[in-house]
This record gives structure tokens, sequence and C-alpha cells, in this order.
């Protein structure tokens, strides 16, 4: 057999066995290919709904407590300063126009403090206060004289203590009493803020009065806060 005739035979063949693998594909089998590749494309997943969040619980409404209150009981960081006069403690704070003042004394009877005397006892500015019986009792004074003082309103001044309290216990006495800096009552002494003053602080061991002569007494400074 030439070699021309094995050509013709090979090429045959080929021919042959293309069409028999073209039969053998269905047009169904494409078609069903192409589905699932175009699925398998295109189709994008659906993301899960988010769960909701839980609503918070709701909670009641809670109103500020004050810094300070003119209750007889000094509580910590109520006041900005404090010193010690004759075993007495004093602590202050004060803005632009009041002065708020606590007494702790040792003894069971008045405390009594003075603002910027002049000469010993005269010239000051005096409250004046105890506890008896559970209540407080306070009175604006002014120093008459380097051993006196009496009520402002025996003078024709008046009582200028906007607020005041006080408790007693078996060994000590806490007064609290808030005064304005500047009342411009010619029977107080007018203060300022950032201005330095010397203050007169006197205490009776068990009496109480406002004329009683004190069991101890002894000066100090106070110092009051700049305002801007």
């Amino acid at each position: 057999m030439s070699n021309t005739l094995l050509i013709i035979l090979a090429v045959a063949l080929v021919a042959a066995a293309g069409v028999v693998a073209l039969i053998l594909v269905s047009p169904s089998d494409v078609l069903q290919e192409s589905i699932e590749t175009a699925d398998h494309v295109y189709v994008q997943p659906v993301p899960a709904e988010p769960e909701p969040e839980p609503e918070p619980e709701p909670q009641l409404p809670t109103l500020p407590s004050p810094m300070w209150a003119v209750d007889g009981v000094v509580d910590l960081g109520e006041y900005a300063h404090s010193t010690t006069v004759v075993d007495v403690v004093v602590h202050w704070s004060n803005d632009a126009s009041l002065l708020r003042i606590a007494l702790e004394s040792p003894g069971t009877g008045y405390v009594a403090i003075g603002f910027d005397p002049e000469q010993r006892m005269e010239g000051a500015n005096y409250i004046i206060g105890y506890v008896g019986e559970g209540e407080a009792y306070v009175r604006d004074d002014f120093g008459t004289g380097p051993a006196d003082h009496a009520p402002d309103t025996d003078r024709a001044g008046e009582d200028n203590i906007l607020s005041s309290a006080g408790t007693e216990w078996a060994d000590h006495t806490v007064l609290e009493f808030i005064i304005p800096l500047n009342s411009g009552d010619d029977m107080d002494k007018p203060l300022s803020p950032g201005g330095s003053y010397e203050i007169l602080v006197a205490y009776h061991d068990l009496q109480d009065g406002f004329t009683v002569r004190h069991s101890r007494r002894g000066s100090g400074r106070i110092e009051l806060d700049a305002v801007p």
C-alpha cells in the first residue's frame, strides 16, 4: 500500500472519531453545564440579617447632689480650706459674693469667730453660736470695744447671716453658716475675694450663750480665694 493511501485512511479515521464525540455529547448536557456555570458565577449568597441589639434597660433619672450643705456636718472635701486656732478647726470657702464657714469646737458650749478686727475685738464682724436641745442659735455681732461686742441689730444694723446650722456631740460642737462678703451693713466688715484677713476664735468648754466669757481664745488668718 502506498504512502498516499495510508495518509488518506488516517485522516478518515480522525474525522470519524470527532463525529462520534459530538454525538456522545448531547445538547442538553451542554445547556445544563452552561446553566450550572452561570449559577456559579452570578448567584450571590444572601447575607444573614443582623440580630437586633437588646434595648438598654431604662434607668431612673438622678439629680446631682449638692457639693455642700449647711447642715451642721462637715463632709470630706466640702470646704476648700481649713486652719486650726486654739483647737477650733476653721473651714472656709468663698465665691465672688459669699463666705461659707464651719467651726469645729472641742467644747460643747458656744463657739465664735470674728473677722478683720482693728484693736483686739474692736471693729470685728462676729458670728457667735451654740447648740441647745438640738437647735442652733446663731447671732451676728460687732466688736464695739477692745473686749466688748453687741448684736448688729442693737446698733441700727442688720443680722446678715444668710443660713446657719449646728450639731452637738458629747465631746464637740459644729457650727456652719453663710454670710455675704459685703453686706453693705455698717456693722459688718466688707471682705474681698483674694484678701487675707485676721480672725479671732473663741469657745467655751461647757456653757452656751452669747455673753459668756470664753474658756479659750486665739487668733489666726484666712486667705480668701481670688475669683476671676
